[in-house]
């Protein structure tokens, strides 16, 4: 006896455990949020808990949709603890009878903003929940803000809930009053003039004020790379009426930007990459742009000169690029000059449009062979998109690209040429930590003198951009001397899977294939391995160990590639 009070005694001094039965895990941990944890100072104010819990767990119930609750509860003490008991009887839940939804002002006639009301988290026959009224309710205000309906304000909100039919009426009605305007736009700066700063400001004085128009005049700004630093401020104030004068405050890059990328590869050992560029040259806004990249066997110098055109300059430019390159691949060896002359424009869908002229003279070998030289003039096309979601870790995005292009000998080029290339990548992230990366390849030339098509218009494979775990551009067919020679047409498919272990930090496995080839009976190379990423903020680090794993390689040498930059 003395050992039992002593327990009942110790019981006494805890706080009780609160028991919930006759609902779910998520209706359980609803009720425990609502009516917190069990009063322990005194019996008395567990008494009074114990009490109130009927009614505390009907109002946690009711916002949730269930109106017609039952609820008892009761406390126990046994040897093992403490409880308090509650048992909950649900019922029928209440369900959503009638929604009055009424729009009045300049915002009934407005489509962009009508288009909410279909995406309106309640719906008739739908279980009743408080907090999706509320939600509607801050959607419909959050909508009217950003397309500028400033003084919308609801004129009616009410919910009638009838217990004996578990039914809920919503009244909803709403006045927008008038659409706010954009006001006059200020710059401040010093360096353009105005005429060509509202040139990459995507709404005039006058406009309907619409808060997306304010970020992508900042995004648009942001990425001309003129700009260290943009800010784009609309100034609410009753003094100014109707309108939202606008102030946007820009800050000029340097005048010079030098930058240094390096990788490495088994094959191409350390690879370095130098960057030169002026983002302003004139108040007109031209750039231009220097690149080095030296390798083991490739040099390359460029130089680009960039023009934005008078409406929409980001994705509407010409462009002057002239380059040099100088490779070595094996017993080929090849010497190229190239220029090219770009238009390139947006079209609808966010697709982007190159139309281009390239000239290029091309002087190489290939094994024992005498010196050949080409000159080909290119008109063609290429037609691109790339879009994506989530920063820093992708969970979805897609790029895609289209090349098409052309040489005939009645248009000064050495050989008759059709080149076409398309490239495919998907990323899909399936949940926090998972995430698939599928990309695609696909080329093929047809001439009528394919012995004269230059090295670097015909198709190789291999090496970190396209089938790992073999060497740089070494699938391709071959001469009689064993010279990987490029061939008429290429695929490649690849596959990886990356799993996020810590932060910043992934693990990769992944499968590539495919074959750059001139016959279709041509076999395929597959490459696989494993890899680790470290999300920079630049992009993801990469470093990959692959092997080839197809029938048709004699050597299962292992590679190593480094790599750095977007996944797009």
């Amino acid at each position: 006896m003395v050992l039992g009070g002593c327990l009942f005694a110790t019981l006494a001094t805890a706080a009780p455990e609160l028991r919930v039965f006759g609902v779910d895990e998520d209706l359980e941990q609803q009720i425990k949020l609502f009516v917190g944890a069990p009063s322990h100072d005194t019996d008395r104010a567990t008494q009074r808990f114990i009490e109130s819990l009927p009614d505390l767990t009907k109002r946690a119930l009711a916002a949730v949709g269930y109106y017609g609750a039952e609820v008892k509860s009761n406390r126990s003490q046994s040897r093992d603890g403490d409880f308090i008991d509650l048992r909950v009887t649900l019922n029928d839940p209440t369900l959503i009878n009638i929604i009055n939804l009424s729009i009045k002002g300049d915002a009934r006639k407005d489509a962009a903003f009508m288009r909410n009301l279909g995406g309106l988290p309640i719906r008739k026959n739908n279980l009743f929940v408080s907090a999706d009224y509320e939600a509607a309710k801050s959607r419909l205000i959050d909508a009217a803000q950003d397309l500028g309906y400033f003084d919308f304000d609801f004129t009616e909100s009410s919910v009638r809930v009838s217990r004996r039919n578990l039914s809920a009426d919503i009244t909803l009605v709403a006045d927008s009053g008038e659409r706010y305007t954009f006001g006059p736009l200020r710059y401040d700066q010093t360096v353009f003039t105005e005429a060509f700063l509202k040139r990459w400001t995507p709404f005039e004085e006058g406009d309907p004020y619409e808060s997306g128009k304010i970020a992508e005049a900042v995004r648009d700004l942001q990425a001309s790379g003129y700009f260290k630093s943009v800010r784009v401020l609309p100034q609410r104030d009753p003094r100014y009426g109707k309108t939202v004068p606008v102030t946007i405050e820009l800050e000029k890059k340097d005048n010079n930007l030098v930058g240094i990328g390096i990788g490495y590869a088994t094959d191409t050992k350390i690879r370095t990459k130098l960057t030169w560029s002026r983002p302003l040259l004139n108040r007109l806004g031209h750039s231009v742009e220097l690149q080095l990249e030296l390798s083991k066997d490739t040099q390359n110098a460029s130089v680009s000169y960039k023009i934005p055109r008078r409406k929409q300059p980001l994705t509407n430019y010409f462009s002057i690029d002239y380059g040099l390159r100088n490779s070595v691949e094996g017993e080929a060896k090849s010497f190229l000059s190239t220029l090219s002359f770009q238009r390139v424009r947006r079209l609808s869908s966010d697709w982007q449009e190159a139309l281009f002229l390239k000239w290029e003279r091309e002087r190489y070998t290939v094994g024992n062979e005498d010196p050949d030289t080409t000159d080909l003039w290119l008109p063609g096309v290429t037609w691109s998109r790339s879009r994506s979601k989530g920063r820093p870790f992708l969970t979805w995005g897609q790029s895609s690209s289209i090349t098409l292009l052309y040489g005939s000998r009645k248009a000064f080029s050495t050989v008759d040429l059709y080149k076409s290339v398309l490239n495919f990548k998907y990323i899909r992230a399936v949940s926090e930590r998972n995430t698939f990366i599928t990309a695609a390849q696909y080329g093929a030339i047809s001439s009528n003198d394919f012995e004269r098509v230059p090295l670097s218009q015909r198709f190789f494979a291999g090496g970190d951009r396209s089938i790992r775990g073999f060497r740089y551009l070494d699938i391709s067919p071959r001469d009689l001397d064993n010279v990987a020679v490029g061939g008429r047409y290429l695929e490649v498919l690849s596959f990886e899977h990356n799993y996020r272990f810590r932060d910043r930090w992934s693990s990769a496995i992944f499968v590539d294939g495919g074959r750059a080839f001139n016959n279709f009976d041509e076999p395929y190379s597959v490459g696989a391995g494993v890899g680790i990423r470290w999300q920079s903020p630049v992009g993801p680090f990469r470093l990959d160990i692959a092997v080839p794993v197809s029938e048709n390689v004699d050597s299962r040498k292992v590679r190593v590639h480094l790599s750095l930059g977007p996944d797009l």
